[in-house]
């Protein structure tokens, strides 16, 4: 239970804190707002520049050749559309359990905007429960990074599927949205960081190359959609822009204190509107590009007048490089958006999420069924001493 008094303490200390953090911001945006527009044709520098800083351990965004401080309308409103969304959840192995398992739900809808078809929906279910499953060589169970780069790259996967099938739809090439980042974290982070065996991240990264293939076979677009971004990717690279050489203590510098990117594009962007597009520096970023499906993100303002609203979202190079598909994606999940315009936010993720969402009640009467299922053949589940204990005392 909590001690109260000590939370009010805490309570006062944060709000304080962030009343500090928003009185800074104006003019150290300002700031930064000058500096894209500074910067923003200076794109042969930036990227020379962040070629060298990389050698360095810099980290941030290279400009994938649009002027940084480019705004691109809204598209035109699209006749007809094809749109799926793919989200998943799971119930991670308790050593402490019964037994351990592992459940991942991935929820997958369809919808055709303007058709007066209700969406189509669809349950993908992975059940693991085999040794060769659940733990690794030397008998430790899964790190939950590997297990959540599972969820992910099921996401991915089942998404490019059904993409797949609708190739050839007479609602045009689909768009496919995932919530969160297109590739597994494990992936993106990479690889001494995962705390993932390199053969598993080498078979995920095969995974996600079929998955990027086989999206870009249906002439549709794919993109990882993430709300509300923490990243300063942008803002690390005009900081980079400052310098006149390149030192690793001189790249670890970052003049903007707690702004973020999407603070900064805020400024700029309109509703409707979606910024300039750059590349994430991460290590596995020149392997996909090797493979044709570089990572590239843009910032979208899909708020209203007065409210801006920012996403992040994520594509393959090749949407990028095909107007006719970048404009679709843009269009379309700006329509999402505005399904439920007081929360923008792309309906169809909701949809999916809700569909993927294992509830709490099922997870009881999961867990009733293993142990039915158990004492039927003669076993006697039972969870640990730890368990038991914390179950007496309610938590």
């Amino acid at each position: 239970m909590l001690d109260w008094r000590q939370v009010r303490l805490y309570v006062q200390e944060l709000a304080e804190y962030a009343g500090d953090r928003l009185r800074a911001h104006p003019p150290t945006l300002r700031y930064a707002l000058s500096l894209l527009h500074r910067f923003s044709e200076d794109l042969e520098r930036l990227q020379q520049m962040a070629r060298e800083a990389l050698r360095v351990g810099w980290r941030g965004a290279i400009p994938w050749g649009e002027p940084l401080a480019a705004r691109f309308p809204l598209p035109a409103e699209l006749p007809q559309a094809l749109v799926i969304a793919a989200d998943g959840s799971q119930i991670y192995p308790d050593r402490h359990g019964t037994v351990p398992y592992f459940v991942l739900n991935i929820g997958l809808i369809e919808m055709r905007p303007g058709s007066g078809a209700p969406p189509e929906t669809r349950h993908h279910l992975i059940f693991w429960y085999r040794e060769e499953e659940l733990f690794t060589e030397d008998g430790e169970m899964r790190a939950l990074n590997d297990l959540e780069a599972e969820r992910d790259i099921q996401e991915l996967e089942g998404l490019a599927e059904a993409m797949a099938r609708r190739a050839g739809d007479p609602f045009g090439p689909p768009v496919g949205l995932a919530d969160g980042l297109l590739l597994p974290w494990a992936l993106a982070r990479g690889e001494p960081f995962a705390a993932v065996p390199a053969e598993r991240y080498r078979e995920l990264f095969r995974r996600a190359v079929r998955a990027f293939e086989s999206a870009k076979g249906t002439g549709g677009a794919i993109a990882g959609y993430v709300d509300r971004p923490t990243g300063h990717a942008v803002l690390r690279l005009l900081a980079l822009g400052l310098l006149e050489e390149i030192s690793r203590e001189k790249v670890a510098d970052y003049p903007f204190g707690q702004l973020r990117d999407r603070m900064l594009f805020a400024e700029l962007l309109q509703p409707g509107e979606r910024s300039a597009l750059f590349a994430p520096t991460w290590p596995i970023n020149d392997h996909l590009g090797h493979e044709g499906h570089r990572l590239l993100f843009f910032y979208l303002n899909v708020g209203t007048e007065g409210r801006p609203h920012l996403a992040r979202v994520e594509i393959p190079e090749w949407v990028a490089q095909d107007r006719v598909r970048l404009d679709r994606l843009h269009r379309a999940i700006w329509d999402q958006c505005r399904i439920l315009a007081e929360a923008p936010y792309p309906y169809l993720l909701t949809r999916a999420h809700e569909l993927a969402r294992i509830r709490s009640e099922e997870r009881l009467r999961l867990e009733q069924m293993i142990q039915e299922a158990l004492l039927r053949r003669g076993l006697r589940p039972s969870i640990s001493a730890k368990a038991k204990q914390k179950e007496w005392l309610g938590g």
